[in-house]
């Protein structure tokens, strides 16, 4: 009976194995490209890779963004946090802990120490073992490499040292008039824009409220929204900003049906983690 009961325990664990190493290929392998033109579906938009080419490599990391630029993606959204010591650095999060084998909170950190650790998560992570996290500079110049526009995130709460993305962008000529910042962050926006009358600025949100529209055409503003969340309950926001003349951009659209619902809106830019042109 004992050696019975020792079976069945062995084969459940050997099911249970199998089934979380079929879980792990799933979330962290590679997503399939999906190509627009292939489908049939329009070119004439602008897309960003979000948070680089996210479905082909782990998200925020120099290999995702290497790829958005070989393939030719119009640009590259990223997410910024700020360390102890003041360094501007990609990670979606306030802490370290989902993307790298290290823990800890950004803002708690210094960049060397950061450095200790590698990026052992997100999409195909296992073909790029050695990826760590990188600053804004390094991801800027891969950006310039291959021409990509720069569209960064700044993460809600870090209104400190603003001053030196812009120093970050002045290093690569031409960068601030291209680059495009966001956040959901108000108080960063407005910071940034006393700071530069001229540099394009999204305000970030899930939904468009007439709120923030009105926001957005007082201060020169485009806006990023959720485009899943939009289709579900369409309110007339999208009439409305366009009427003001708000450049609007959506996120994060991977099914092509929902890209062609938002195309037929007026939608011109997509942030997406999958769609090729």
């Amino acid at each position: 009976m004992k050696k019975i009961v020792k079976i069945i325990v062995a084969i459940a664990l050997a099911l249970m194995l199998v089934v979380a190493s079929v879980a792990f290929m799933i979330l962290n392998g590679p997503r399939q490209a999906i190509s627009l033109s292939e489908k049939g579906l329009p070119t004439d938009v602008n897309l960003f890779a979000h948070r680089g080419f996210s479905g082909i490599a782990p998200e925020n990391s120099a290999a995702a963004f290497v790829e958005a630029g070989e393939k030719g993606f119009f640009g590259a959204e990223c997410d910024i946090q700020l360390t102890s010591d003041g360094i501007w650095i990609l990670n979606h999060d306030d802490n370290i802990n989902r993307m790298t084998n290290g823990r800890g909170i950004v803002s708690e950190l210094t960049f060397e120490e950061i450095k200790e650790y590698k990026i052992t998560s997100g999409h195909n992570f296992l073909k790029y073992r050695d990826q760590k996290i990188i600053t804004l500079d390094e991801y800027l110049e891969i950006c310039d490499r291959y021409d990509v526009i720069p569209q960064i995130e700044i993460k809600g709460g870090n209104n400190k040292c603003l001053d030196k993305i812009f120093e970050a962008l002045d290093v690569h000529k031409g960068m601030r008039e291209k680059a495009i910042i966001i956040s959901f962050d108000t108080e960063i926006l407005a910071s940034l824009r006393e700071m530069d009358s001229e540099i394009e600025l999204w305000y970030v949100t899930s939904e468009i409220t007439d709120e923030g529209i009105e926001m957005c055409a007082e201060n020169n503003y485009g806006m990023g929204f959720n485009g899943n969340k939009y289709l579900k309950n369409p309110n007339g926001g999208i009439e409305k900003a366009q009427q003001l003349g708000i450049e609007l951009g959506c996120w994060t659209i991977d099914n092509p049906d929902t890209y062609k619902s938002l195309y037929n809106l007026g939608i011109r830019n997509f942030t997406t983690n999958r769609l090729t042109k």
